[in-house]
């Protein structure tokens, strides 16, 4: 059996067991030959395998059962070629994959609702998915292995290709299979006469990072057990209204290189961020103009700026390198009751020049957890400047995750070595500011 002999060996077996439209039988053979839509190509194929069953019938190489049955799954194509032969009308089935619910028409119609909704935002690129029932997809599955599966594509990727060609045409928008601004995404019902057309708009990340000038405000929202506000402000409210009208987003959300502690400030090289603007109507905001209208906020002591784009993996890589990247601190601690002089700060300086800590989970953090945990942080270097008798500051290099007040006041002995073991005093943290935070790149 040559190749074309098969071709229509597979159509012929096929139809005779499934009614199927042009588009369904098409689609079994999408990858023989170029410029064809399914439904020609499913046509075409009709159109050859009429002319064959005619002139087997004349040669009584087929019985008119076989036609008849060929003729009803196969629609007028071959239907026409029957009636002529036999003078009999045949009722066509209905497509046993699609319900006839298929074609150029409906392509136009999701097209247009689809574009309706992707002009309301200021997205270039754009890619379609399509929903189907799970017994559309079983029926699909049932008939390839019939036929087999050399030649066929399956009806999702039709739909989508179908689709999105018509998209692009009339809004100019350009497909992009990796990185789209938007997803239309098409919904249909089990037998395909109802569907839902819904926009989906890939969120704007930008890289920037934020200072905090002010004590008592939190990294996000903190809510109470009576559902009350315990702080005023938080960073996430800050950058939400500041940024949430700018771009006519429905929510946004701040992804954070760690956090410091809500009484500390955030000052020096600022905290590195992501700022994830979700469903975002406008897009293509420049970023000295963002800047701009940033600055114009005022009265609020917290700061934030942005540097330009950033890659969705770069959330994970700020999370997950905050855990150790290095940081710098500035901690005020006072002696209640005994002065502490320079020659102790000097012995600060040496104990804690490139030492590594042990802490057990902060007593203060514990009501929270409830599991307790030991971590081991290095302190790469301590500067200790006396300020009264009684009261010093001190500048700490360490890596990431140090828990700084626990490192002043030893945490009940739970952190070891701490600035109170080294000097034998009680000691409290006063005031603590972060100075720098350490950034990776990708």
């Amino acid at each position: 059996m040559n190749f074309y002999e098969q071709v229509f060996a597979i159509a012929e077996k096929v139809l005779l067991k499934y009614p199927l439209c042009d588009a369904c039988l098409g689609r079994l053979f999408a990858k023989l030959g170029v410029g064809l839509s399914n439904s020609d190509r499913g046509y075409s194929i009709k159109t050859v395998l009429s002319m064959k069953l005619h002139t087997q019938y004349t040669r009584g190489e087929v019985t008119r059962e076989l036609f008849e049955k060929i003729a009803e799954n196969a629609g007028s194509v071959v239907a026409s070629v029957y009636k002529k032969l036999f003078n009999a009308d045949l009722k066509s089935r209905e497509c046993y994959l699609c319900q006839n619910m298929l074609s150029s028409q409906l392509y136009d119609n999701i097209a247009e609702k689809a574009i309706r909704e992707l002009e309301k935002y200021s997205v270039v690129s754009f890619l379609v998915g399509v929903s189907l029932d799970r017994e559309v997809l079983n029926r699909e599955l049932e008939i390839l292995l019939e036929c087999g599966l050399s030649y066929a594509e399956s009806i999702k990727r039709e739909i989508k290709r179908e689709i999105g060609k018509i998209i692009r045409d009339k809004s100019g928008l350009k497909p992009d299979f990796t990185d789209p601004d938007a997803i239309v995404m098409v919904t249909f019902s089990r037998d395909l006469k109802e569907y839902n057309v819904e926009v989906e708009v890939k969120p704007l990340l930008l890289l920037g990072r934020y200072w905090k000038l002010a004590r008592r405000i939190s990294q996000i929202p903190w809510i109470t057990r009576c559902g009350v506000k315990k702080y005023p402000l938080s960073i996430q409210e800050y950058v939400e209204k500041t940024l949430k009208d700018l771009f006519k987003a429905s929510k946004i959300l701040i992804h954070a290189a760690g956090r410091e502690d809500v009484d500390a400030r955030m000052i020096g090289s600022g905290r590195p961020l992501v700022v994830e603007i979700k469903a975002p109507f406008r897009r293509d905001l420049n970023i000295e103009f963002i800047n701009k209208y940033i600055n114009l906020i005022g009265g609020v002591p917290v700061k934030l700026y942005v540097e330009g784009a950033a890659p969705r993996k770069y959330i994970r890589l700020l999370k997950e390198s905050s855990k150790r990247s290095s940081k710098v601190y500035r901690i005020c601690a006072y002696s209640p009751f005994k002065d502490v002089d320079e020659g102790e700060l000097r012995k600060l300086e040496e104990m804690f020049n490139n030492t590594i800590v042990h802490q057990k989970t902060p007593l203060r953090v514990l009501r929270r957890k409830k599991r307790e945990h030991v971590r081991a942080r290095r302190v790469y270097s301590v500067r200790a400047t006396r300020i009264t008798p009684r009261v010093f500051e001190a500048l700490v290099h360490c890596e990431g995750g140090l828990y700084i007040k626990e490192l002043v006041h030893g945490d009940q002995g739970r952190t070891a070595p701490s600035f109170t073991t080294a000097l034998n005093k009680i000691l409290i943290p006063v005031e603590l500011d972060v100075l720098y935070v350490e950034e990776k790149t990708l």
